[in-house]
């Protein structure tokens, strides 16, 4: 909106803002052009936290995108996904109706997947027990994958896999996911082990970490309240950031740039991977990771 935009002009118009190191935000979509040219112009890094849209990370040196864009976390995630399971025979879950939120993501799959030589086929979400053994392989790993990252497929398929690995134990079996599944982990925990669950994601934390319980603790001392459970936790996607840069700079300053892989800092939730997109643009985020449920 106007109103944006105008706050902005507001603000970048202070004197101070030409001398920043750096700038985080900006919230809205409309504020990152115009905050792109104002960090540009007077040699300031912009991080830009949420958005996953927008061409300045393409033409800007100075821009640091922290959401890494789709294509991008796919094709990590296909890289991971083959190293991981370098036998893998893939057995993709359907549901009835399709999800086309996961279109993109299952067909980047299945190509790369084709192109490695890796043996697939397609079960029904409502597939039984047995129609789910027919298309095990004996000597793979096993690897189930809904083409929907909905909690319906899910409370679909869970019972049927489950009887399907209680009965099979001598068989490899594993279910993998999506980040959306960080939300639904709580109803589905015993199974999500049981079934020996992976999913990717660019973030994430377990609220059990040491790292996780003091940050909410300290939190709920600043601020008199509870953290949302929302997934990214903007919080500590605040706090991360921040002190990625502030650290960094704190120890290389100007250098930053040159020195972005020696950071060593385990953050809460947030990865840091930067990579420069080219070299005339600037750094978009590829970490992903791939969070396991594991019996042991």
């Amino acid at each position: 909106s106007g109103k944006d935009i105008s706050t902005l002009n507001t603000i970048l118009a202070k004197n101070e803002m030409k001398k920043m190191d750096i700038i985080f935000g900006p919230m809205h979509q409309n504020q990152i052009k115009p905050l792109s040219d104002f960090a540009e112009k007077n040699d300031i890094r912009l991080v830009i936290p949420f958005s996953q849209k927008g061409e300045e990370v393409f033409n800007n040196p100075a821009v640091y995108q922290i959401n890494t864009p789709q294509s991008y976390l796919y094709s990590e995630v296909y890289e991971h996904f083959t190293r991981q399971f370098p036998n893998a025979h893939v057995i993709f879950i359907e549901p009835a109706i399709a999800d086309k939120e996961k279109a993109e993501f299952i067909s980047g799959l299945k190509q790369e997947l084709k192109s490695k030589g890796v043996s697939m086929q397609t079960v029904n979400e409502s597939a039984t027990k047995e129609t789910l053994k027919a298309a095990l392989r004996n000597d793979k790993e096993n690897i189930f994958i809904p083409t929907s990252s909905t909690n319906v497929l899910l409370i679909k398929a869970l019972p049927q896999l489950t009887l399907l690995v209680r009965d099979n134990p001598e068989q490899n079996i594993h279910l993998f996911g999506y980040p959306e599944w960080q939300i639904y982990t709580k109803d589905h925990l015993d199974s999500f082990f049981e079934l020996d669950v992976y999913f990717y994601s660019s973030f994430y934390t377990n609220t059990l970490f040491p790292a996780a319980v003091q940050f909410t603790n300290n939190y709920h001392k600043w601020y008199s309240k509870d953290l949302t459970s929302k997934f990214p936790n903007y919080a500590m996607l605040g706090f991360d950031t921040g002190f990625f840069f502030l650290k960094g700079l704190s120890r290389y300053g100007s250098e930053l740039e040159n020195n972005l892989p020696k950071m060593n800092l385990t953050p809460i939730q947030t990865g840091f991977k930067f990579q420069r997109v080219n070299n005339w643009g600037g750094f978009i985020n590829k970490k992903v990771f791939f969070i396991r449920f594991t019996k042991n």
